[in-house]
């Protein structure tokens, strides 16, 4: 999922309300290009085998998006939640598909509305989504197809210190419901047919996730951080109480953002995400 969030001060070294930060990135980054692979070891070496995706990210001098470009070339079976909207986990992609493009371009009306027009491959206009902001809070959505019909239309509620409540997104036979809410260092979070449940720490990091389906419990995951604030260890421990560990080794630049992340999965697979970045001056 792509997202965007509206910036009204200046980006510096970690904020939380601009996109270059929703990336976890830090400093005013101009540009950045991603590529995700499936590699192994050889003797000690890491080796990249296949490449899985690749985006590039364009920023905005206020640290909010330009435009997204990305190409997806293999079906995977997970999404992991440390990396965001990044196709990432322990499943090895079972099968090979025709590459997926698409470019999003952003377009800014004051710092009240956005717009976000998604193109394929060939530059047909796909969807077109509008957002609509006040004081930093994304307060509606409306998605819409390329022929101009209304596909979904999303709503957002917060309390008096710009915490979200609740999202609801509206479809034409049905809806979705997200209800947050917060107690001193924990969040709870109630997603369609699933259960969240967050610990924060002091820093406000995810340091456990408890995830239930109806009442009954699926599964526990820890996360464990390295002092840039980056995801270093992952536990995952199942109804059953099969325990599933990943680690992230970092290489960083001189602005302290990784540019290179090997994952080693529980599986026996190790990722590879290699990133080039430039700064504005």
């Amino acid at each position: 999922m792509l997202v965007i969030t509206v910036l009204l001060s200046a980006c510096g070294e970690r904020i939380t309300v601009s996109d270059v930060d929703a990336l976890g990135l830090r400093h005013k980054v101009k540009s950045m290009d991603e590529s995700f692979y499936i590699a192994y070891n050889s003797f000690d070496t890491i080796v990249l085998k296949k490449e899985l995706y690749r985006s590039k990210y364009e920023f905005h001098y206020d640290c909010r998006y330009k435009s997204v470009e990305k190409h997806l070339y293999y079906n995977t079976l997970r999404h992991d939640t440390v990396f965001g909207d990044s196709i990432a986990g322990n499943t090895f992609p079972q099968a090979f598909k025709e590459p997926e493009y698409y470019f999003v371009n952003y377009k800014y009306v004051s710092d009240s509305f956005a717009t976000l027009e998604i193109f394929d491959k060939k530059g047909d206009l796909k969807n077109h989504i509008i957002r609509k902001y006040a004081n930093n809070r994304l307060l509606a959505e409306e998605k819409y197809s390329d022929s101009g019909r209304l596909i979904a239309k999303s709503g957002f509620w917060y309390d008096s210190k710009n915490k979200l409540l609740n999202k609801t997104v509206f479809y034409e036979n049905g809806y979705t419901e997200t209800n947050c809410t917060y107690s001193a260092g924990k969040k709870i979070e109630a997603v369609e047919e699933f259960n969240h449940r967050y610990k924060f720490d002091i820093n406000g990091r995810v340091v456990s996730k408890r995830t239930y389906r109806g009442v009954a419990f699926v599964s526990e995951t820890c996360f464990r951080y390295n002092d840039f604030g980056d995801v270093i260890m992952t536990r995952e421990t199942d109804g059953d109480g099969v325990v599933r560990k990943t680690l992230y080794d970092y290489t960083y630049d001189s602005g302290n953002n990784w540019i290179l992340c090997v994952e080693y999965g529980y599986t026996g697979n190790i990722f590879v995400r290699k990133r080039k970045i430039t700064y504005y001056s």
